[in-house]
C-alpha cells in the first residue's frame, strides 16, 4: 500500500506551499508523515518542488501533465505507486487519523476506492464528498486520465461515477468524533483560526 501527498497545486490563496506551514512547531507535513509511516512503507510526495523535499522519508514526484488541479496530481501518484490501493491526502490536511486512514484502506478493498461523504455540506447535487482524503485503487487510472484528457476537472463528477465505497459521516466519526481529519487549511484567514482555535 502506499500514501499519496498531494503537495503539488500553486497555492494561490495561501502564497506559500503548504506543506511547509507549521503547526504547534511542527510541519504539516511531517503531521502527515507521522500519522501515515505506521501504515504505509511507500510515502509519495506529488510535487512542483521536489527538491523541498530531501531529507524527508518520502518519495517525491512531479505531476504528468501540464493541467492544473488535484485531479492530476492523483493521477500522477497513482502511476508512480507500485500498489493497488492507495490513500490520496491533500498536504492542507494536518490532523489525519492512523485508525481512520486503516479503516478505509480495509474499506475499498473490492472497491474502485473509498471516499468519504459529508451530509452537513450537502450540494444541489447531493452530499458533498471528500475526494482529497480517500483510497482509490490503481484500476481507476483509465477512467481517470479518459475524464482529465477528455477535459473533465471535477473531483465529485468523476468519483460518482466509479464503483467506489461510499463512508459515511456516522462511520467516520467512530474513528474521529470531531472529524477534524477533514478539516483543510486552505487561505491565511484558514491558518489563523486554526492558531485560534487551539491557542
Amino acid at each position: 500500500m502506499a500514501a499519496i501527498i498531494l503537495a503539488g497545486g500553486e497555492n494561490r490563496r495561501m502564497g506559500t506551499n503548504k506543506a511547509f506551514l507549521e503547526h504547534r512547531g511542527r510541519l504539516f507535513l511531517w503531521s502527515l508523515i507521522a500519522a501515515l509511516n505506521p501504515v504505509f512503507p511507500d510515502m509519495i510526495v506529488v510535487t512542483r518542488e521536489p527538491q523541498r523535499y530531501a531529507g524527508f522519508p518520502v518519495r517525491p514526484v512531479r505531476d504528468l501533465y501540464s493541467i492544473r488541479g488535484p485531479l492530476t496530481g492523483i493521477i500522477s501518484g497513482l502511476c508512480a505507486s507500485g500498489d493497488r490501493y492507495n490513500f490520496c491526502v491533500a498536504c492542507d490536511m494536518p490532523f489525519v487519523r492512523t485508525g481512520l486512514v486503516q479503516h478505509m484502506m480495509q474499506a475499498a478493498q473490492g472497491w474502485e476506492g473509498a471516499v468519504p461523504v459529508l451530509q452537513r455540506r450537502s450540494r444541489p447535487g447531493g452530499p458533498m464528498l471528500e475526494p482529497l482524503h480517500a483510497v482509490y485503487d490503481r484500476r481507476s487510472l483509465p477512467a481517470l486520465k479518459r475524464y482529465l484528457l477528455g477535459g473533465g476537472r471535477s473531483l465529485q463528477q468523476i468519483i460518482r461515477s466509479l464503483n467506489v465505497r461510499y463512508i459515511p459521516e456516522r462511520e467516520l466519526s467512530g474513528f474521529d468524533g470531531g472529524m477534524t481529519s477533514l478539516y483543510n487549511i486552505n487561505t491565511p484567514r484558514d491558518f489563523r483560526a486554526l492558531h485560534k482555535s487551539t491557542a
